[in-house]
């Protein structure tokens, strides 16, 4: 008998349609600013424009995640009491944004291409979201130095305190959750990224609270959640404390002369 074949749909690979994709997408004056520098760099020719698809989805993600400019952190030690307002967020690096198809139509109208030229890298690359997120996009690392560290500890408590699953986004649209694969961070193990800041070391309690401080605007610190220096061991620098001596390798003449 022949086999077969049950077609499935492709998940992620299908496009799904939302409300703001009957409206034409507009791009604000900064992604405007970031189009002409990236285009700048492409031969104006139908094949050097379409180069500039990539960047261009990711613009958009810039310009869509929401918790760009409103979110208080603090990068560089303890914040000055003297000051007013939130810290500035650095610009945001599209870790928390989208892709909506308005705006992948109107990257195909901006670059003089089909719209099935941009489809098909949106739907190639992971790092582009086709799904709108949550304010805060947390993306939890699960692989092994994460993993033997404790990061399904981290999940079952993230996921305990804000009622989802990873994949999904809590109903008030403030968090969404996913498990990606390394993130580079593990020396700092157990960490999460949200939108595009790494926090580090993390423990149960620890990410509940940074939980609960983003979700009532109070301001967070990026990186090691638990003391810890940058990357350092608990002894603190043990090496390279102080000014290197010559000759270095690339001082040749001078390494020769007795």
């Amino acid at each position: 008998m022949p086999v077969t074949t049950v077609m499935r749909p492709a998940g992620s690979f299908i496009h799904k349609e939302s409300p703001q994709d009957s409206e034409k997408f507009v791009f604000d004056e900064e992604s405007e600013k970031e189009i002409a520098f990236t285009l700048s760099k492409y031969p104006d020719t139908a094949q050097g424009k379409k180069s500039g698809i990539m960047p261009l989805l990711w613009i958009v993600q810039q310009q869509l995640d929401k918790a760009h400019a409103t979110i208080k952190c603090d990068y560089n030690g303890p914040a000055d009491p003297k000051a007013e307002g939130p810290t500035p967020f650095p610009k945001s690096q599209g870790g928390g944004g989208w892709v909506p198809l308005n705006a992948m139509h109107a990257i195909a109208d901006r670059l003089g291409c089909s719209h099935m030229d941009v489809y098909e890298v949106a739907t190639f690359f992971t790092m582009y979201n086709r799904a709108q997120l949550g304010k805060f996009h947390i993306m939890l690392c699960a692989t092994t130095p994460c993993m033997v560290c404790g990061a399904y500890d981290i999940m079952h408590a993230i996921e305990a305190h804000l009622g989802i699953k990873a994949g999904e986004t809590t109903q008030d649209g403030m968090f969404t959750m996913t498990e990606v694969e390394c993130l580079g961070a593990c020396v700092n193990a157990p960490m999460i990224q949200i939108n595009d800041m790494f926090f580090e070391d993390l423990t149960p309690e620890s990410t509940v609270r940074l939980l609960d401080d983003l979700a009532a605007g109070r301001k967070v610190k990026v990186g090691p959640q638990n003391g810890r220096r940058n990357s350092e061991g608990p002894m603190g620098r043990t090496s390279l404390t102080g000014e290197p001596t010559g000759p270095q390798c690339r001082e040749l003449p001078s390494a020769a002369q007795p």
